[in-house]
């Protein structure tokens, strides 16, 4: 690093250039973010769901929706982590032929468009699978069980590849260390691998429940928008097609403070180290 005048100067100046650049972009984010919650009296909104029946029906519906999204990120999740975590570790540690092939085909419904994703489910699982669910008596269409398989289809590529990034943190000679003890390539994994890879497997979970609360387009084409189906981000679009900006404001606040929270115990947990 130059020490001359005319080099700390330019360091000034570069830090200043990018700091500004940084400063800037987290400004624009903070200030839409805040200018749309300030959209809405509060004071005057928490009134009015407090005192009239609209309000009460208002509190009922969005009641409704944190508990459904809750119920199918949840099950979604538990889901994912049954089948991330071997997909996961099989990609951080075996070499095998057309591995890049299936690493992106695994990687392909987190760049799809959600609405492409929404058409594939659409199509397979009630065009073409549909006559058998409905022979067998199982209602796949317009229930929860279709939120968590639309919530699945992004949340599961997803869970993959932040729990990759945590098994590739971990030291393959612990692992074959363990083996020269005479442990099974299961008991090294339970006992070796899955315990060093904690924080990042938890990181992980965390953000793969976030984005599956988060889920939109899969759930309005394969679900579609009704009552039935409303989780969040879904009664977002309710209120806002029927003109209630402010209740959709008020419901857009919730899902903003559960991805903030998300992301604080994501990085609370060493998710610095794992790419989004």
């Amino acid at each position: 690093m130059s020490t001359s005048p005319r080099g700390q100067a330019s360091e000034r100046l570069f830090k200043l250039a990018f700091g500004g650049v940084l400063l800037l972009s987290a400004l624009i984010i903070l200030g839409l973010l805040v200018g749309m919650a300030l959209y809405v009296d509060w004071p005057e909104r928490v009134r009015w769901a407090m005192s009239t029946p609209e309000g009460k029906e208002f509190l009922r519906q969005v009641g409704f929706s944190v508990r459904l999204s809750l119920v199918t990120s949840t099950t979604t999740t538990a889901i994912a982590l049954i089948l991330a975590i071997p997909c996961a570790y099989a990609l951080s540690r075996f070499r095998y032929p057309l591995a890049v092939v299936v690493d992106t085909i695994l990687d392909l419904p987190i760049v799809l468009p959600p609405l492409v994703a929404g058409v594939a489910l659409l199509v397979v699982l009630r065009y073409w699978l549909g006559p058998f669910f409905d022979a067998i008596g199982i209602q796949v269409h317009y229930t929860s069980r279709s939120i968590v398989l639309a919530q699945l289809f992004i949340a599961g590529p997803f869970a993959v590849r932040t729990i990759k990034a945590a098994f590739d943190d971990v030291p393959t000679r612990y692992e074959d260390v363990s083996r020269t003890l005479g442990c099974s390539r299961f008991r090294a994994f339970f006992a070796v691998s899955l315990p060093l890879a904690r924080n990042g497997i938890l990181a992980g979970t965390i953000m793969t429940w976030a984005r599956a609360v988060s889920e939109f387009g899969p759930i309005l084409i394969f679900c579609t928008a009704s009552e039935k189906t409303a989780v969040l981000p879904i009664r977002v679009f309710l209120f806002n097609s029927c003109g209630d900006v402010a209740g959709g404001v008020m419901t857009s606040v919730i899902l903003i403070l559960i991805a903030a929270a998300a992301l604080l115990g994501f990085k609370a947990l060493g998710g610095r180290r794992i790419s989004l």
